[in-house]
C-alpha cells in the first residue's frame, strides 16, 4: 500500500511537468502549420484528462478502501487532517520552487559575470 501511495505522489508531483512537456512538445513539433498545432493541443489536453481521470479513479479507490469503516465525524476528522498536511506540502513545494528559481537565477548571474570577467594572472 505505501509504494503504491509513493508511486501515486510521484505521479501527481510531476504531472505539471509531463503536462509542459507535452505542451511544448507540441508547439515545437509545429511546421508552421495551425491545423497541426491544434491536432497536437488536442491530443495532449485528451492525454492529460486522462491521465487526471486515472489518478482521481484511484484516489476514489483507495479512500473507498481506506475509509469505509469510519463514521461521518471520523471522515471529517480526517479531511482536516489531510487538508492541514496538503497545506503544509503545498506550502513547501512553493518554497522550494522559488528557492530553485533564486538558485537557477544566482547561478546565471554569476555565469553571466564570469564571461565577461578579465582573470589577471600573476606570477608568484
Amino acid at each position: 500500500m505505501l509504494k503504491r501511495m509513493v508511486s501515486l505522489g510521484f505521479g501527481l508531483a510531476t504531472m505539471p511537468a509531463r503536462m509542459t512537456f507535452k505542451g511544448a512538445r507540441a508547439v515545437v513539433a509545429m511546421p508552421g502549420d495551425i491545423e497541426h498545432f491544434l491536432r497536437e493541443v488536442r491530443t495532449v489536453s485528451d492525454d492529460v484528462a486522462r491521465e487526471i481521470q486515472v489518478v482521481l479513479d484511484t484516489v476514489d479507490a483507495d479512500m473507498k478502501q481506506k475509509a469505509s469503516h469510519l463514521d461521518p465525524q471520523q471522515k471529517q476528522q480526517a479531511a482536516e487532517l489531510a487538508l492541514g498536511a496538503a497545506e503544509q506540502h503545498l506550502s513547501m513545494a512553493a518554497v522550494n520552487v522559488l528557492r530553485a528559481l533564486w538558485l537557477t537565477m544566482d547561478a546565471n548571474r554569476e555565469l553571466a559575470q564570469g564571461e565577461r570577467a578579465v582573470v589577471i594572472e600573476a606570477d608568484r
